[in-house]
């Protein structure tokens, strides 16, 4: 028998009910009790109604209802008291309807508890004589865990029924934000109603966000909450292995608090889209979420908001194209083996981030300013682009950015002087 253990309410199975040895003379009493259960029943919602202001308040479960239900779990209670078998159907049938109806759980526990109380003072009452009395002082322990039995089975099939609404609910609003997001929620107004369900109409601006997923990623109620914290509403789905979020803002301030609160959750890379203020933005904002993912190189970490690096883009953008371009400015560098193709390009990368400042490259890389001069002098030699003309200059830049997006090779870290 099972007292206050609890299993996972969707996969639960409840037992059927412990059949009680009952007295004869218990068995009688229970027997005049179950004669009279239509009145009993009207009793006992009395007193939940009375004793519990979750029932009394609620406008969606009627008295008659209540009753009913009421009347149901007495049936099955004395029927098991009388030691025959039952079912845990009426339970499970209560904490179904109270979960529907939005009463708390707590209400339907303390209702029980009523009940508990109520069937041990009418049989108590009932006890006319001592041997009877003694028969049920005998079964008082059995009758409490046969009380706090069906409880349980209540309690479970409550909590089953929320998680059911919950996944239902997290569905459908799901649903909801991938037609904002795929354009076809259609007009304006239509949009605007999807973004008011999903509680995203704030007077701020709005926010695509597109994540990639990885084994420690914090699950979207995590993130969810995170940002929640910080003032920021958003709604998340999965799409074919990332998150993509609807944030909104408070006000157009608040942006780069959410991107700040998005860069300190380990996502991966993280696209940002530009701000935009009408939820029918939202399919060229999902595409600017993703353009802005491929800015980052494949492998890191990172949030990048989209339009920071115009060059960037134009390779994420195109990527055959932009692969087409490194391949003809600087093919040469890349056929090389690959410790000096990385020495070379890792050099050329330090040179731009620098600002062309050989000698601070040259901090960057470890090494003499003469070998950042050398390794540039001999990219300029395999390119035929001197990285002091301005027109060569910008193709190497751009060249060395489709390499570095597009993953080949991977290394721009600090190769060996």
């Amino acid at each position: 028998m099972r007292l206050c253990g609890r299993t996972s309410a969707p996969h639960y199975t409840a037992p059927v009910p412990t059949q009680l040895k009952a007295g004869d003379r218990v068995v009688a009493q229970v027997g005049r009790l179950l004669s009279e259960v239509d009145r009993l029943a009207e009793d006992l919602t009395e007193e939940i109604l009375g004793g519990e202001h979750a029932y009394a308040e609620s406008t969606l479960l009627g008295r008659d209802r209540l009753r009913a239900a009421v009347r149901d779990n007495l049936a099955t209670l004395f029927t098991a008291l009388q030691g025959r078998p039952t079912t845990l159907d009426a339970p499970r049938a209560a904490g179904r309807m109270k979960a529907e109806q939005g009463i708390p759980l707590a209400a339907l526990l303390h209702a029980y508890r009523l009940a508990g109380r109520f069937i041990w003072d009418r049989l108590l009452s009932g006890a006319v004589d001592e041997e009877s009395t003694a028969q049920l002082l005998h079964m008082a322990s059995d009758i409490w865990v046969a009380v706090d039995e069906y409880s349980s089975a209540a309690d479970d099939a409550y909590r089953a029924a929320v998680e059911e609404r919950s996944r239902r609910d997290a569905a459908a609003r799901g649903t909801m934000l991938t037609t904002l997001l795929d354009g076809r929620a259609g007009t304006s107004a239509s949009a605007w109603e999807i973004a008011r369900v999903l509680e995203l109409d704030r007077q701020g601006p709005f926010l695509v966000v597109c994540a990639e997923v990885h084994d420690r990623t914090e699950p979207p109620t995590a993130v969810r909450a995170r940002l929640r914290a910080a003032g920021i509403a958003s709604e998340w789905i999965e799409h074919i292995g990332a998150w993509v979020g609807l944030l909104s803002l408070p006000n157009d301030q608040a942006i780069a608090g959410a991107v700040e609160q998005l860069s300190a959750i380990d996502l991966s890379r993280v696209g940002v889209s530009r701000a935009f203020t009408s939820p029918v933005d939202a399919p060229a904002a999902w595409r600017q979420a993703q353009l802005a993912v491929q800015c980052l190189p494949y492998g890191t970490h990172g949030t990048h908001l989209y339009g920071s690096a115009p060059v960037s883009l134009l390779a994420a953008a195109s990527p055959d194209t932009a692969q087409e371009v490194a391949r003809a400015v600087l093919g040469p560098v890349l056929a090389l083996p690959p410790r000096e193709r990385d020495t070379l390009l890792g050099t050329l990368h330090a040179w731009f981030t620098a600002g062309g400042s050989t000698t601070q490259a040259a901090d960057r890389m470890h090494c003499h300013r003469n070998t950042v001069l050398y390794r540039l002098n001999r990219v300029t030699e395999l390119t035929g682009r001197p990285t002091t003309d301005a027109r060569s200059s910008a193709e190497l830049y751009i060249a060395l950015e489709a390499v570095r997006l597009t993953g080949k090779p991977q290394t721009f870290g600090v190769p060996p002087s």
